[in-house]
């Protein structure tokens, strides 16, 4: 099953739907899920979310009424919790047995502290054998580690840049094919940039490691940008 999360972060449209990053298929229409705000920014983006979870610190009363009204369910959770509104979806959308979950939402905004948190949802052990991207208008977030060894493969244009940033003190035997500057079984350890920026050289490109936690960022340029720096 594939379900979409909306958080309360910077939403660009549902034209990622059709990019492919959660195309619509013979399974049918996703689940979707907002986070709190989340609601607001899916119908700005012309989504009906079929369940809104979170503390309501983003939803004026009477918008939860009007989504209560519109046959949308809200589960309002006390303010006192342990869990983010988006973690919190991100587990409904698990429990109810999504493979897939795409994440609107969870970067930009006002509060960097959410991105970062989100980035870090993707490390959760229970996502493991489970496709969970973090996205938004030219970007894509994945997390490789939850299973080990891991391989991933991209899907993109040249000159489409790629940074690999380890989310571990060292990602062992990483190796990438159809990137510009390959690794071939080497260490990334965390803090230095050697990741950083990359670009694909066609199409596809692929990246396996053998151990430890690494994001793979894949940006998608509107223009001509210059590789170094």
């Amino acid at each position: 099953m594939k379900a979409l999360i909306v958080a309360d972060g910077d939403v660009h449209g549902r034209h990622l739907l059709d990019a492919g990053l959660l195309d619509h298929d013979a399974d049918g229409r996703p689940l979707v899920i907002a986070a709190d705000g989340g609601a607001l920014k899916a119908e700005l983006a012309g989504l009906t979310p079929d369940l809104v979870v979170g503390d309501a610190d983003s939803l004026a009363p009477l918008t939860v009424d009007r989504l209560r009204g519109q046959g949308i369910e809200v589960r309002v959770h006390s303010q006192a919790k342990a869990e983010s509104d988006t973690e919190l979806c991100l587990r409904e959308a698990l429990r109810r047995g999504a493979t897939k979950v795409v994440i609107l939402g969870a970067l930009g905004g006002l509060r960097f502290e959410h991105s970062v948190a989100n980035l870090l949802l993707l490390t959760l052990p229970e996502l493991a054998g489970r496709e969970v991207v973090l996205a938004d208008a030219t970007t894509s977030v994945r997390v490789m580690g939850t299973r080990t060894p891991d391989r991933l493969e991209l899907h993109g244009l040249p000159r489409d840049l790629v940074s690999l940033l380890p989310l571990s003190e060292v990602v062992h035997g990483v190796r990438t094919t159809g990137l510009a500057y390959p690794l071939a079984g080497e260490p990334l350890r965390q803090g230095p940039g050697r990741g950083l920026s990359n670009f694909m050289q066609a199409g596809e490109a692929t990246i396996s490691i053998d151990g430890g936690r690494l994001a793979v960022i894949h940006s998608r340029l509107q223009t001509e940008v210059p590789v170094d720096g």
